[in-house]
C-alpha cells in the first residue's frame, strides 16, 4: 500500500509542473507552483475547493475556460471579467495540457504460469 501510495506522488510530482520546478518553487500549503497568478488563482479556487483539484487537472486555456465558465454557470463561482486573462494563462501555462504515457499506469502483464486454472462450466444435474 505504502508503495502504491509513493507511486501516485511521484506521479503526481511529474504531472503537476515538475519541469518548472527548478524556475518556480511549489506551495507547500495549496501545492500550486508558485510562478506569477498563483496567488490569484491559490484565492479564487480555494474559495470553494482545494487546490489538489487544480494540480489535477490539466489543458490549454480552451480546457479551462471551458471548466471555470461551467463552474460559473452551474456552481456559483463568481463572474471572473476582470480576472480571467492571467488565471487562465497561469493554468494553461503551469497545469497546461501534457501528453502522457498512460502504458506507466498500468501493471504488466501476470505470466500464464501465474494465472489461476480455468472455470470449468457447472455441469448441470439432469432430473
Amino acid at each position: 500500500m505504502k508503495s502504491h501510495i509513493n507511486q501516485l506522488i511521484v506521479c503526481g510530482l511529474l504531472f503537476t509542473g515538475a519541469t518548472f520546478a527548478a524556475e518556480y518553487p511549489v506551495d507547500p500549503q495549496s501545492g500550486l507552483i508558485m510562478a506569477p497568478g498563483w496567488e490569484l488563482v491559490n484565492y479564487q479556487c480555494n474559495a470553494c475547493h482545494t487546490s489538489m483539484i487544480v494540480t489535477q487537472n490539466r489543458g490549454d486555456k480552451a480546457f479551462w475556460q471551458e471548466t471555470l465558465q461551467w463552474m460559473v454557470d452551474t456552481q456559483g463561482l463568481w463572474d471572473l471579467s476582470d480576472t480571467w486573462e492571467p488565471t487562465l494563462s497561469y493554468l494553461s501555462t503551469y497545469y497546461g495540457q501534457v501528453e502522457m504515457d498512460m502504458t506507466i499506469f498500468r501493471r504488466l502483464p501476470i505470466e500464464s504460469s501465474q494465472l489461476p486454472p480455468p472455470v470449468k462450466p457447472a455441469v448441470k444435474e439432469s432430473q
